[in-house]
């Protein structure tokens, strides 16, 4: 009997030293919209934004609408934003920092996008895990009210728009001072005027392998690639010709084709952009829309109003084994602090 007593008691001994201690609580945080850990986190996410779209313009933040801080174990937190952005004047194809890229002015029929934005921060480095967008424009009633005699956004395949690029495009080519043929990207923007009568254009175009001369002789022109790959972005006014009639009888009256075409960057080919453009696996997203939008980023989420990036796959470190069963994390909101959210808006609200 005392060799039992006397086991039984070595095992609770032996079990009370295995049994390890539980975790501290998970705590999560909730910044205030406007600070600085807060504004660190929206900057990386809006550049990833820019640097995966496909499709439109560029966009800067406007405000920080939501933020939410989740400890990660065993390091790590992870952050979860809802941001508001501002269209602005640069092309996804510009080099141009989006510091230095002007917002599009609301008499002009400004563009608001809205993304939640998913992040992991580790080792004092940010990386988006996934983003889910969404952009439109201001409504028509409100477009109005702020400039009344102002032309909208047309559809991008109007088929004015579509005549004045292709009538830009032609006038461009004929008397550009390169040595390269260009071709049309995309259409990124477009609004008729009654008074006068004519189209305003944006559109993006790529260098091909041809001269001008080349083009008109044959077909056989194709898109350069790689570091070849040469873009471009054109600002145009067409007019209708005073006495015509029908969409067509476009005559540039005067000639206001305005190409910027982008220097060559070492490291940065767009060869994303000119395989998703170029190879004639999706309809245009332009399409049946007023404007390009950030939905339009994913070549899956076409018919859907969200787009999601990949969602990128984070290593979890593998835990101590224990013998004895860990006690689950608890994650318990942060107190007394008051969150001040939304943000402050830097620039119009839409």
């Amino acid at each position: 009997m005392k060799s039992l007593i006397a086991l039984v008691l070595l095992g609770q001994i032996l079990a009370s030293k295995a049994t390890s201690e539980p975790f501290p609580p998970l705590v999560s945080s909730l910044p205030d919209c406007d600070d600085p850990e807060s504004e660190a986190a929206a900057n990386f996410a809006v550049d990833h934004i820019n640097s995966h779209s496909l499709h439109g313009y560029k966009y800067t933040l406007s405000r920080i609408e939501n933020v939410k801080v989740l400890p990660r174990r065993p390091t790590g937190k992870i952050y979860l934003l809802e941001l508001d952005l501002a269209e602005t004047k640069c092309h996804v194809l510009s080099p141009t920092p989006i510091q230095n890229c002007s917002v599009r002015a609301k008499v002009e029929h400004a563009v608001e996008g809205d993304c939640d934005v998913k992040m992991l921060h580790l080792d004092g480095q940010y990386k988006v895990l996934s983003t889910k967008c969404h952009s439109s424009p201001d409504s028509r009633e409100d477009f109005e009210k702020v400039c009344p005699d102002c032309a909208p956004l047309a559809l991008l395949d109007d088929v004015n728009v579509v005549n004045a690029v292709n009538t830009a495009l032609a006038q461009y080519n004929t008397y550009n001072s390169t040595d390269h043929h260009f071709e049309l990207l995309e259409i990124a923007r477009g609004r008729n005027s009654h008074m006068p009568p004519g189209t305003f254009v944006e559109f993006a175009i790529a260098a091909t392998n041809c001269t001008e001369q080349e083009a008109k002789e044959h077909k056989d022109c194709h898109v350069m690639t790689g570091e070849h790959a040469q873009f471009g972005f054109c600002k145009a006014t067409i007019f209708k010709k005073p006495s015509g009639e029908g969409p067509a009888l476009f005559a540039i009256f005067p000639n206001v084709v305005i190409c910027d075409i982008f220097d060559k960057q070492v490291g940065h080919s767009h060869t994303h952009l000119t395989k998703h453009h170029l190879g004639k696996k999706i309809p245009s997203p332009g399409a049946g829309y007023s404007v390009l939008d950030l939905i339009h980023s994913h070549n899956n989420t076409l018919a859907s109003h969200e787009s999601h990036s990949a969602e990128v796959p984070v290593v979890q470190a593998s835990p101590v084994v224990k013998r004895a069963a860990e006690v689950p994390p608890v994650i318990q909101p942060a107190l007394p602090h008051l969150q001040q959210c939304p943000g402050k808006y830097r620039h119009f609200d839409i």
